[in-house]
């Protein structure tokens, strides 16, 4: 009888301590996975940036802003694949001009549409806490700018907040 309570009772144990450490490591693991999500947007932007590099170089031209797709011509001789946004899901990444438009014009940046939501958000200050945008310890900058800020911005990447999505951003 006392072996079957011992039982019991080092069941209840092992239950509380499972639940106890989910909820301590919980946020842990939340974070971790901004951390990986953001990591591979910076990589995402740094290939096509040097991809955008390795394309006036060997063309003699300046690359125009565009979305980046299949039938880019940066694919497949300076890109192997078109990026996919980890986030989103989405092949959503952009070479903009200096305005931040995506349509026409000389490439001056890399932007990648991270979203709307929670998620998004929690990956874009992950961006910014990476790419020393912010200090590790100072708040998160949230404030809503226009994209054509990207230009003259003292970063050379970061995430900003524009209108209500969040966009990852390298300069060329």
């Amino acid at each position: 009888m006392s072996n079957v309570l011992i039982g019991i009772i080092g069941v209840i144990l092992f239950i509380g301590l499972a639940l106890a450490g989910a909820l301590i490591l919980g946020d842990d693991f939340k974070a971790a996975n901004s951390d990986t999500k953001a990591a591979s947007v910076v990589q995402q932007m740094s290939q096509t940036a040097h991809a955008v590099t390795m394309y006036t170089v060997k063309t003699g031209a300046a690359k125009d802003a565009e979305v980046v797709r299949s039938t880019s011509n940066l694919i497949p001789r300076f890109l192997k694949t078109v990026p996919v946004n980890p986030v989103t899901n989405a092949a959503n990444i952009s070479i903009a001009n200096s305005a931040g438009a995506t349509t026409s014009g000389r490439a001056a940046s890399v932007l990648v549409v991270l979203g709307t939501g929670d998620e998004a958000r929690n990956v874009c200050e992950s961006i910014q806490r990476q790419t020393g945008y912010i200090a590790p310890t100072a708040a998160f900058d949230n404030a809503n700018r226009n994209l054509n800020i990207i230009a003259n911005h003292s970063s050379q990447s970061g995430c900003l907040r524009s209108s209500s999505a969040y966009y990852g951003f390298l300069k060329l």
